[in-house]
């Protein structure tokens, strides 16, 4: 080894070395990005974590989780249960221990559901661990791809026998349709339908291949391996039709994405349609690009769908968690049935990838304008059949990404809620996050006084650090208008004339209340923050972030905001940002924001357009490039 190479090495492992529950960040000249041997040592640090996921818990007694008896008449509720027996059953099978108690338990969890077939079918318990048995089944049963015969055979058959009684009534050829936009037609939510599709896909492969099930007919008169080619080819489109306009609706939802994210993770783990398995392997790579974009530390910045009311207020969510294990950042140490698909599965996340995600100051300040699928057929804006309308999606999203701050909104027209699909209008978020603390953030957000979810509550129009938002007219159950100030990452804000200011690590925050009075909650709400009510439960919020870098003080920030004009005339707000960039906002939502003299525009020709990920809409091909790597996804080939 010459020096150099030696130097190289021990400044690599200078660099990664970090406690536990950091969040290392590697060195790198600004632009530059990460060297091949800083990411090769990320990949270890990855796999010795996802090893120690097992490793962490090797020995111990399996611990049942309860079940909730007869659940609002469904059945029992058995998610808590599944997860705790496939969490016991998954690190004996990948250790090598303990496995007469796994296989124990899995028999016991099957057998607990065929002898309660409401309890089997109902949508919210046993789909839960569905790919996770079959997920045991490819990597240690009788053909195991990782290790043959770790399950028992007697475990095996009776897991079979389970899938078969859930398949055979659940998956109908009629779901696998893909002309007139059926495509876009999905069952009870976006995260509920992946896995509805992937384990129709993986309960009917693996039983096409077993003698006593390949013959035996579902109830809809098919049998396993035309269900196996059907859904194969429903995939195959999915897959396409999702990455060419938009991905998904329940946008980085903090609840929900990892569970829609499981089912493309059974998709390429379990396939030899070579097809299949590229486009499931090109659909991670653009997610995780997607989400690596707009992100700090792993914490989310983008705008989102289907955020309830705590989720919002914190910068910790599941994804956050499974890139700990994928990318070497996020929250410790999350052992859970959530985390499994990734802990044990064959994808690799990419270079290009994981240089995006890990290389916070070199990637510098930028724009990213996503466009996002949500606007329903008329009358099919509801659960549990959502039928999407394919041409138009209604949502841009867009955000400003810099090392110190992300500030993201979603764009769109001032609809009727019945246009949209509940799980698009659900809960939106859009804000600003902070470098600093995971859960340091501004955001506007419309309020239930009973704590139920709001649909379509507000709208946007943003440019850079500049975001004026508004309660939606349209709006279902938002109650009240206000704007989260966390407590973690910030300073106690304060209040000059109509502004409000606040200081984070790295960067300056002021908000103004456009119309009415405004005052701050009594502060018991939560314990993360405060909120500024709106008497005007309709004016306008204007948030401005800037860097510090940007100004001499934050008196000189101060003086700069304070010396913008805020005018109201004739129902029309105009507003000129700290960037420069002139809003006008009708307040009757009569016509869409304008920005620079041009409404917003919800329709670009790219679909995904940021310096690091560029795609034509409906195009199927997505280049993603940071520095000198570069890739090109073809969803079409």
């Amino acid at each position: 080894m010459t020096p150099l190479s030696m130097r190289a090495l021990v400044l690599t492992f200078l660099v990664f070395v970090f406690p536990l529950a950091g969040a290392d960040r590697p060195s790198a000249p600004a632009g530059v990005g990460l060297t091949d041997a800083q990411i090769a040592e990320v990949r270890a640090i990855c796999d010795r974590r996802s090893d120690d996921f097992f490793r962490s818990q090797a020995g111990k007694p399996l611990v049942r989780a309860a079940i909730k008896k007869d659940w609002n008449n469904r059945g029992d509720y058995t998610r808590d249960y599944g997860h705790s027996i496939v969490v016991f059953a998954m690190r004996a099978l990948q250790l090598n221990e303990q496995l007469p108690e796994a296989n124990a338990a899995l028999r016991e969890l099957c057998q607990y559901h065929l002898d309660r077939p409401q309890t089997l079918l109902e949508v919210h318990s046993f789909p839960s661990v569905t790919d996770l048995l079959a997920r045991m089944c490819v990597f240690y049963g009788p053909r195991g791809s990782k290790v043959v015969g770790r399950l028992s055979p007697e475990t095996h058959a009776v897991i079979l026998k389970t899938m078969w009684e859930w398949v055979r009534v659940k998956s109908e050829l009629t779901q696998t349709e893909v002309a007139d936009g059926k495509i876009w037609w999905l069952e009870h939510s976006e995260n509920h339908h992946a896995q509805h599709f992937s384990t129709c896909w993986s309960f009917s492969k693996l039983l096409k291949d077993e003698p006593e099930y390949r013959d035996r007919r579902y109830a809809d008169g098919h049998s396993s391996r035309e269900h196996y080619e059907a859904w194969s080819a429903f995939l195959r489109e999915y897959l396409r039709e999702r990455a060419a306009k938009g991905m998904l609706m329940e946008i980085d939802s903090p609840s929900y994405a990892s569970a829609t994210l499981k089912g493309i993770y059974s998709l390429y783990d379990f396939s030899d349609d070579a097809v299949l398995k590229k486009r499931a392997g090109q659909f991670l790579e653009l997610y995780w690009a997607l989400w690596a974009e707009q992100q700090l530390d792993a914490v989310s910045g983008g705008a989102k769908t289907r955020t309830y009311a705590e989720s919002a207020q914190r910068g910790t969510d599941f994804l956050r968690r499974a890139s700990w294990y994928n990318l070497g950042i996020g929250d410790p140490q999350f052992v859970h049935a959530s985390m499994l698909p990734f802990v044990t599965t064959t994808w690799r996340m990419p270079d290009l990838v994981i240089d995006l995600a890990r290389d916070a100051s070199g990637a510098g300040s930028y724009e990213v304008l996503q466009r996002r699928m949500g606007l329903a057929l008329a009358g099919y804006d509801k659960p549990t059949h959502y039928r999407i309308r394919p041409d138009f999606g209604g949502i841009v999203r867009y955000g400003y990404r810099t090392p110190e701050f992300i500030i993201s909104s979603l764009w769109l027209e001032a609809r009727p809620e019945s246009d949209w699909a509940a799980i698009s209008a659900q809960n939106r978020w859009m804000g600003v996050i902070f470098r600093g603390d995971t859960d340091a953030r501004i955001y506007p957000f419309a309020a239930n006084k009973d704590g139920t979810s709001i649909n379509n509550a507000h709208w946007a129009a943003q440019a850079r650090g500049t975001l004026v938002a508004q309660k939606l007219k349209t709006s279902r159950r938002a109650d009240e208008w206000r704007v989260w100030f966390s407590t973690a990452g910030l300073t106690a804000p304060v209040r000059e004339g109509r502004w409000v200011f606040a200081e984070a690590a790295g960067a300056f925050a002021a908000v103004h209340v456009v119309q009415g009075e405004f005052a701050w909650s009594d502060g018991k709400e939560s314990k993360f923050g405060r909120s500024l009510k709106c008497a005007d439960d309709f004016s306008p919020v204007i948030i401005e972030v800037a860097a510090k870098t940007d100004y001499a003080s934050f008196e000189a920030f101060r003086k700069a905001v304070l010396a913008q004009s805020v005018e109201v005339t004739a129902g029309v707000l105009s507003y000129r940002g700290l960037g420069g960039d002139r809003f006008r906002f009708a307040l009757d939502q009569s016509r869409p924001p304008e920005v620079n003299g041009a409404p917003l525009d919800l329709a670009p020709a790219k679909v995904y357009d940021s310096p690091f990920v560029q795609s034509a809409w409906n195009s199927g091909v997505v280049t993603i490039r940071k520095g000198g790597r570069k890739t090109v996804l073809d969803f079409n080939r």
